[in-house]
């Protein structure tokens, strides 16, 4: 495991695993409120969304925007590990969320 972080804002636990070059993201929620406790309500557990790293999040989502494709996330936030990350909306992936994650220093 490469360690647990909490992501105040978007109020979930993360607890990273490392295999080679792929990481396994596993998120528990924080509080009551949070978009991944609605999503276990919702759906019972399992996969909440596959996460592709870009080197340039900006520009990632400017191309996105200019071919129509719908985004939860307009402009980047932050994640864990400090990283830049967007969401692609799930009705433009064929029901499957999408999160982009800038490329860079852990």
């Amino acid at each position: 495991m490469t360690g647990i972080e909490e992501v105040v804002d978007q109020k979930v636990s993360t607890a990273f695993i490392q295999i080679n070059d792929i990481n396994i993201e596993l998120l528990t929620p924080t509080d009551p409120d949070s978009p991944i406790q609605h999503f276990l309500a919702k759906r019972g557990k399992g996969i909440h969304h596959i996460a592709l790293e870009v080197e340039d999040l900006e520009k990632a989502l400017e191309e996105l925007h200019n071919h129509g494709v719908k985004l939860i996330d307009n402009k980047p936030r932050i994640g864990a590990h400090n990283k830049k990350i967007a969401f692609i909306h799930p009705s433009a992936t064929g029901g499957v969320l999408i999160e982009l994650c800038e490329s860079g220093p852990e």
